[in-house]
This record gives C-alpha cells, sequence and structure tokens, in this order.
C-alpha cells in the first residue's frame, strides 16, 4: 500500500524540530504568536469575548491552560475560547491562497497543549510552525473553492493543523498521529451562511477547529482510530467538500520542508475581512491626496471575482448591515468609512457609526464590478473615484501586503499588539511583548500564559 497524504504529513511533522526549521521561519512564527495574543488581548473586553469566556468558565474541568481574559480550563476549552477571541474581530492573519486564517486557531492550540504538556518555549514555536504549515498546505488544492461551495476554509483545514500540532507537543509516534488525522476529518465544520445572514457564529470557527483537532488527537491516544486516506479516499476530504472538482492534490507535499508556505502569511491593519484590506489602503491613499466626501459623485470598486461572494452578496445587505461585525464584511461600508473619516479601526467598524451620515451617504455611491485579471490569492483592490467636478481618481492595491515579497514591519505589529492590549497598561503590555519574542528562551509557557491571564483579569 502506498504510504497516504496523512501518513507523509505526519513524516514530515516529526522529521522538524526547533533546531531544524530555518531561522525566517521562527521568527515569523513569534510575530504570528504576538499578533494573535494581542488581538485576542482586545477581544477579551468585548461583548462576544466575555460571552466565550464566562461559557468556558461555566464549564469547568481540569484547569491544564491559561484563556486569556482570566482562569485555567481544560487544554481543549482554552484553544476553543482564545481561538474564538482571535478571530472574532476578523482582525487575524490569512494565508491568501490557501484562504486559510491559521494563527487564530494554531497559535491558542500551541499556547494551550504546550502548557498542558510542560513544553518549553522552542517546542511551542515549532509545533506551531508545523501545525500551520499543514493547514496551509491542505487549502492550496481548493484554491477558494471551498468557500465557493459555501464551507469555511480554515474550520476545515486549521482542525488538521491542531490535530498535527496537539500531536508534535504531545510526542505521539507517528502511527497515532495518523490516526488523529483520520479522526479530525469527522469533526471539519464551518458554513459561511452566517456572513450573509450577518451573524456571529463565524467568530466561533477558528476556536471550534482548535478544539476539535486537540479533541481528535486527544481520542486517538486513547485508541480511538481514523481513516488513514481521509485526504484522498473516496469519501475523503476533497471529494466530499468538493466533489467533481479538477483537484491538484501534488501540491500539498510540493516541496515540503523547503519552501515553507508559513513565510506568506499575511497580518492584517484593519480590523474586518482581508478581502477589504486593499480597498481601505486605496481609500486612505485618495483621503491623503486631498479627496473628501462633499466631493465625491461615485466611487466604483473592481474586485477579485472570488471575493464577490463575501464582500459584495447581497449588494443590498451590504448597504444596511446589521451590526458591527456584519458590516466587517461590507465592501460599500469600509470604503465609505474610510472615506469618509480617513480611517478605520474598532470604532469605525461598530454600530456607533452606523449613524454617521457621511459614511452613509458614501455607501450609496459605492458600485462594484468583478475585475476577471484579478487572482484572489493576492486580494487586490481599485477604487475610481468621480469628483463633482467631473474628474477622475484612482487608486489600486494590485496584492496585499503581509508576505514575504511585501511585508508588514514588526514595528507595526507592535504598534499594533500595544493598541489591542492597552487596557493593559504600558509596562504590562511590553512586558508581555518581550516575552513572545523571547519564546524560545522560555523554558516553560506557563510563565507566559501567566502573564496574559493574570493582567486581563486584573
Amino acid at each position: 500500500m502506498q504510504p497516504t497524504i496523512a501518513s507523509r504529513l505526519t513524516e514530515f511533522a516529526h522529521a522538524f524540530d526547533y533546531e531544524r526549521l530555518p531561522s525566517e521561519v521562527v521568527e515569523k512564527t513569534k510575530l504570528l504568536v504576538l499578533d494573535t495574543v494581542g488581538i485576542a488581548l482586545g477581544s477579551s473586553r468585548l461583548d462576544f469575548g466575555r460571552s466565550v469566556l464566562d461559557l468556558v468558565a461555566r464549564w469547568g474541568g481540569a484547569g491544564d491552560a491559561g484563556v486569556i481574559g482570566g482562569g485555567k480550563v481544560p487544554a481543549h476549552h482554552a484553544a476553543f475560547a482564545n481561538g474564538t477571541l482571535a478571530h472574532g474581530q476578523d482582525f487575524d492573519d490569512t494565508h491568501t491562497e490557501s484562504v486559510v486564517h491559521p494563527s487564530a486557531a494554531l497559535v491558542p492550540v500551541a499556547l494551550a497543549v504546550g502548557e498542558r504538556e510542560g513544553r518549553r518555549g522552542r517546542d511551542v514555536l515549532a509545533a506551531a510552525a508545523l501545525g500551520t504549515e499543514i493547514a496551509i498546505r491542505l487549502g492550496l488544492p481548493a484554491l477558494n473553492r471551498f468557500h465557493l461551495r459555501g464551507f469555511h476554509t480554515t474550520s476545515i483545514c486549521a482542525t488538521f493543523g491542531a490535530s498535527v500540532t496537539t500531536a508534535v507537543l504531545a510526542g505521539l509516534d507517528r502511527a497515532t498521529a495518523v490516526q488523529a488525522l483520520g479522526i479530525g476529518g469527522s469533526f471539519t465544520s464551518g458554513l459561511l451562511e452566517c456572513i450573509g445572514a450577518g451573524v456571529g457564529a463565524k467568530r466561533l470557527h477558528a476556536g471550534w477547529a482548535g478544539l476539535c483537532g486537540i479533541v481528535a488527537t486527544d481520542l486517538a491516544s486513547a485508541g480511538f482510530t481514523g481513516p488513514e486516506t481521509v485526504f484522498e479516499g473516496r469519501l475523503g476530504l476533497f471529494r466530499s467538500f468538493l466533489r467533481g472538482e479538477d483537484l491538484d492534490l501534488d501540491v500539498i507535499e510540493a516541496d515540503l520542508g523547503e519552501r515553507w508556505e508559513i513565510l506568506d502569511v499575511r497580518p492584517k491593519l484593519y480590523p474586518c475581512c482581508h478581502y477589504l484590506q486593499a480597498f481601505l489602503d486605496c481609500a486612505a491613499k485618495l483621503r491623503r491626496e486631498g479627496v473628501r466626501p462633499e466631493q465625491i459623485e461615485a466611487i466604483r470598486c473592481s474586485v477579485s471575482p472570488d471575493a464577490v461572494n463575501i464582500v459584495c452578496e447581497p449588494w443590498t445587505g451590504k448597504l444596511a448591515p446589521k451590526s458591527g461585525y456584519d458590516s466587517r464584511f461590507s465592501l460599500p461600508f469600509a470604503v465609505a468609512a474610510m472615506l469618509a473619516r480617513g480611517k478605520a479601526g474598532l470604532s469605525e467598524f461598530s454600530e456607533a457609526s452606523f449613524g454617521d451620515a457621511a459614511i452613509q451617504g458614501l455607501m450609496t455611491k459605492v458600485s462594484y464590478e468583478a475585475n476577471p485579471r484579478y487572482e484572489v490569492k493576492d486580494m487586490p483592490g481599485h477604487i475610481e473615484v468621480t469628483l463633482t467636478d467631473g474628474s477622475r481618481r484612482t487608486a489600486e492595491v494590485p496584492q496585499v501586503r503581509g508576505d514575504t515579497r511585501n511585508p508588514i514591519a514588526a514595528s507595526e505589529l507592535l504598534d499594533k499588539f500595544h493598541a489591542n492590549a492597552q487596557w493593559l497598561g504600558r509596562g504590562e503590555s511590553e512586558r508581555l511583548a518581550a516575552a513572545i519574542l523571547e519564546l524560545d528562551r522560555l523554558e516553560t509557557i506557563g510563565l507566559l500564559t501567566a502573564i496574559g491571564t493574570t493582567a486581563a483579569a486584573a
């Protein structure tokens, strides 16, 4: 019998440890941990954050791992809570070609299981990097087609990444780790109907994937089994979710261990869908060039065809978001907010902005067209504004920032971290950031978790 994809991915994960990881992968992973923890800290003070923290506290159980916001709970509950906090503002990173939000799901898993197992910081970093790499690569054959079928790629692929991360930190042998991946196939989930409905269920997807990956691996450790052909099998992942599609499964393992997809994970600088990031940069550029709301007659946006179903349709719904969370997936709202205010932060993507007459007026002037030249992996944006004097101004971002070609500086991510964690006080925020950026020097990550947990509970 030929080795399966699950067995080969497991071999890859077992072949690498911290010492074998390229230094650039280690440094990138640290920044992803920093960004993820910062977002979770900010979310812990919001309504949905308090709700998930209260929920896992009521669930109870062994105090294996810290929750950002206070308390110790079982590791799978900590991963669920912290993953929900990290993904709930849509401020978390994306690997744009696979359309996976890896860090919101997998950083919480690495921290929770690492603490449960008493592992060193360098082991946690390595497990997070390996789980991230595998989650991304499992999304590559689909190239956004999960989304087009109505499934959330992160919910699907991050479940397996979480299983790998857990298996590495728990020291599972290869055979058991393969069974864990097979079991994880029964747990993959996540429908995107929640976006069009304007509800908050999507906030749960990264945390749920993390929880499922841990539980799948713990079940394998207890002797349960799963199909080794979970990916390529007749009723496996790809044929079940994407039946009838022509898929190249070889891309999952192409240059595996030599070319690292994690290096192209792109953090966000605005708290909204990644498809909107380029449009916000375009609108900000037009503002800097002097365009003001009262001068604008019409706003025409060019969008990647594969982004339309997320940020443009149904258009009547995008023109009237139901909540602050809903506004984070609205092209007309995002563009209008930036053009009206010159910024697009947490306050803009809130219901408090819905009464802003300037934003509402500009939204009615926005239209869009699908540009067949645009590829969804670049998450591009183009805006053409027609002014009342008949002149036109344009701005284009052909590739959203954050990958190896056009990185976001560590200083920018530190600024974002401190903004998210400002309620801690600057001293505590800086202490936590320093601990994260020296994660590979920590003998135990209990110290790291305690800093965030104790401060959050204060």
